[in-house]
């Protein structure tokens, strides 16, 4: 049997920053890469959470070309796309701030979530939650920002970005309590039924 492979949501989020002057001088991109992999191969439809980090020092600019191939040298999948939104993004920081100079500090945030399934004998996933579901969702299990003190789970883990550290909207999966940002989950409820960590369905559906 071979595995279908599909993208569900490729995400990048990068933040550039002037370098700190104790620090040396040179262009440098810490990227902190996530890949959630849903294997609907397995028997209990396992999901891997497989973080990592990587610091390049393009010394060839940004260039989407450049940051593409340092990142195909370090295996890093879908290295084309990655480096060309990655300098899409710096170009757009520096159009912004006028205050950055090279050299600077680039951090990049990259959530990837694929789904897996045997070609033969797994049914393709459900696509897409009902609109009703969505709204109930939205109505009953939105989540403060000072209810997050009293859980450990401070991280969107399709964004991989900090939950308490901005002022979107926090959503709780009324079943296994994982939570979201909304625009990242309601992104991934577009085109599954389920929830990106363990694959629970809210309320049943």
């Amino acid at each position: 049997m071979e595995l279908e492979t599909e993208t569900d949501i490729f995400h990048v989020r990068t933040n550039v920053s002037n370098l700190a002057i104790n620090l040396e001088s040179t262009n440098t991109v810490l990227i902190r890469l996530q890949e959630v992999i849903i294997d609907e191969g397995s028997e209990d439809g396992v999901t891997y959470l497989t973080p990592y980090h990587i610091c390049l020092k393009p010394r060839g600019g940004f260039t989407p070309s450049h940051l593409s191939q340092l990142l195909d040298e370090q295996e890093v999948r879908h290295s084309q796309d990655l480096g060309e939104t990655i300098h899409r993004q710096i170009n757009e920081s520096f159009a912004n701030d006028h205050s950055l100079q090279e050299p600077v500090y680039v951090t990049v945030g990259v959530s990837l979530i694929e789904n897996r399934r045997l070609n033969a004998n797994v049914p393709p996933p459900s696509k897409g939650t009902s609109w009703e579901v969505i709204q109930r969702l939205v109505k009953e299990q939105k989540v403060e920002l000072m209810d997050l003190k009293e859980t450990n789970e401070i991280q969107c883990s399709i964004c991989i970005k900090d939950l308490t550290i901005n002022h979107e909207h926090i959503i709780q999966m009324p079943q296994c309590k994982h939570m979201f940002h909304q625009d990242c989950l309601f992104q991934w409820l577009g085109q599954q039924n389920s929830c990106p960590l363990c694959r629970s369905v809210p309320y049943g559906e």
